[in-house]
């Protein structure tokens, strides 16, 4: 039998999937990805991906590309309430403004279809060498008997033929009913099934019933419609109504004419002419594994974790989950770092998967009922999306222990916290802290911190490691004199932030020995040994 052989085998060719592969490849390491579909899914899933997810993938060079695929003309972060979208509005739901996302973030929401989206991810990732094969589905693996990685078959149907692939890491981004985590014999956490849905994906003109609203969903409740619309371009859209199997209500009930006179209820326009689409079954449904890892198998999305809709936090969690897994799985393949950088994958993200699922639920259950005051425990929408924070005490990952998250703007840098954004100066052009998070270590050095830079340069080129050392107000110029106040140090303080954007250690003001503190840093960061107060490994 073939045997091809990958650093990194991924199992699951949908946004998570892709987003993996994109980022490997961007680190320098070619994994091989196999979907067992013909190619992407011609229906438009998932809606809209958050600042986070568009920070990552700017900081790939994708933004501009992705913002061709978005629908702006109808689309935008509200969220309203109507009997009928050509009759009665019962009112907004607040959303955060541009204006509260510009002064966090250097990018915003990208309101575009999944199906949009994923082929651009994939023609990114293809063109930095990731080997993407679709039609060929992951039949069976094993750990590889030298106990090196793991050994996998491959059924190609394309040419009806099995093949080995060995790979010393393999990620699942196998969906909600992994086969992987199955395999692995992983139980799920969690309320499990919520519902049961119906998404009829249509096209129409609704121009007229707008009167120029737009919204990022529009939850409709009438006599004869309980749902939601939203939409996917300015005339295709979804229309999500649930059912009850309970009842003995089956997808079979939900008929062409009967979804074309829900379509025209929901809209309020009896003889709004309706092309179908497509009518979709899925369950809405709330649970967590409870490991992301096994030895060499890591889970990632909805293989880890299975979150309700609202919000619009699942695939966009996902996309985080590979982003945080891929600057791990390349600093451990390239030597960089120590195997024990792999185990905080799962302390960081199973507790942000938690979080998010739990937001999820209650925003559900908020929207649901619709009147009255939100439920105790709904964090702000920046607080879930930007404000979760890593390796602090209740994110240990621990059953039972929540996530630490907050508003971005009451976060100053601490380890463990998502960069805060600064606009800052470099040759000449405007850029974001954010920005210099391209997939090495980033050192960033006050004004009086020139000998942090330094000491970050030589102790990297030492240990072998990729960074970018930075001083404020000298490679960066910061007109307005906001960076030493964000990231809470002094004129001679630095902080280390990780690949992914996050800080992974902070010196308020100056040290005796900036060589030793950066070497203790890095070498904690990156989990070759024990390391120093204040890191977040």
């Amino acid at each position: 039998m073939r045997q091809d052989d990958t650093p990194v085998l991924i199992a699951g060719g949908s946004i998570v999937g892709l987003s993996a592969a994109l980022f490997l490849a961007s680190h320098g390491i070619k994994p091989v990805l196999v979907e067992r579909h013909r190619g992407i899914s011609q229906h438009p899933r998932a809606m809209g991906l958050s600042p986070r997810s568009m920070e990552i993938l700017r900081a790939v060079g994708l933004e501009e590309a992705l913002r061709k695929a978005d629908p702006i003309e109808v689309v935008n972060s509200g969220i309203l309430h109507v009997e009928t979208l050509a009759g009665r509005e019962v009112g907004w739901i607040d959303t955060p403004s541009p204006e509260d996302i510009s002064a966090i973030s250097p990018t915003t929401w990208l309101f575009a279809a999944q199906d949009n989206v994923e082929p651009v991810i994939r023609d990114r990732a293809a063109e930095l060498g990731a080997d993407i094969r679709f039609h060929a589905e992951l039949e069976s693996f094993e750990r590889a008997t030298d106990g090196t990685g793991i050994v996998a078959v491959v059924r190609d149907h394309d040419r009806a033929e099995r093949y080995q692939v060995r790979a010393r890491y393999l990620l699942a981004a196998d969906g909600h009913r992994s086969p992987v985590r199955d395999r692995l014999g992983i139980a799920l956490d969690g309320p499990g099934t919520l519902g049961s849905a119906i998404s009829v994906l249509f096209r129409a003109d609704l121009s007229a019933v707008l009167r120029g609203r737009r919204f990022a969903v529009c939850y409709i409740e009438n006599a004869q419609v309980q749902g939601v619309l939203a939409a996917y371009d300015s005339d295709r859209w979804a229309l999500g109504i649930g059912y009850r199997p309970e009842a003995g209500e089956t997808p079979a009930d939900f008929t062409d004419d009967r979804c074309a006179e829900l379509v025209r209820a929901a809209t309020g326009v009896a003889d709004l002419g309706v092309e179908l689409l497509a009518v979709i079954p899925w369950e809405l449904a709330a649970q967590v594994a409870r490991r992301f890892q096994e030895g060499e198998v890591f889970l990632a999305g909805d293989s880890a974790h299975v979150t309700p809709p609202t919000g619009a936090f699942g695939a966009n969690t996902g996309i985080q989950d590979a982003h945080n897994l891929a600057w791990k799985l390349a600093a451990v393949l390239s030597g960089a770092a120590g195997p024990g950088l792999l185990a905080s994958y799962d302390t960081e993200r199973r507790a942000v998967g938690r979080l998010t699922v739990e937001q999820a639920m209650l925003r559900g259950s908020f929207r649901d009922g619709a009147d009255g005051p939100p439920p105790t425990g709904i964090l702000d929408d920046l607080a879930v999306m930007l404000g979760y924070r890593y390796g602090s005490a209740p994110a240990q990952g621990k059953d039972g222990q929540p996530c630490e998250a907050r508003h971005p703007r009451d976060w100053s840098g601490e380890p463990g916290t998502r960069a805060p954004h600064v606009v800052l100066v470099l040759g000449g052009r405007s850029v974001s802290t954010l920005d210099l998070c391209t997939g090495r270590l980033v050192l960033l050095a006050g004004p009086e911190g020139t000998a942090w830079a330094a000491a970050a340069r030589q102790e990297a080129a030492r240990l072998g490691v990729a960074l970018d050392g930075y001083v404020v107000g000298d490679d960066l110029a910061d007109a307005d004199d906001h960076w030493c106040r964000a990231f809470g140090v002094t004129r001679r303080g630095a902080v280390l932030v990780r690949p992914d954007g996050f800080v992974g250690w902070r010196c308020p003001s100056a040290a005796d020995a900036p060589a030793a503190a950066i070497r203790r840093a890095l070498e904690s960061v990156l989990h070759r040994v024990a390391g120093p107060e204040g890191a977040a490994p």
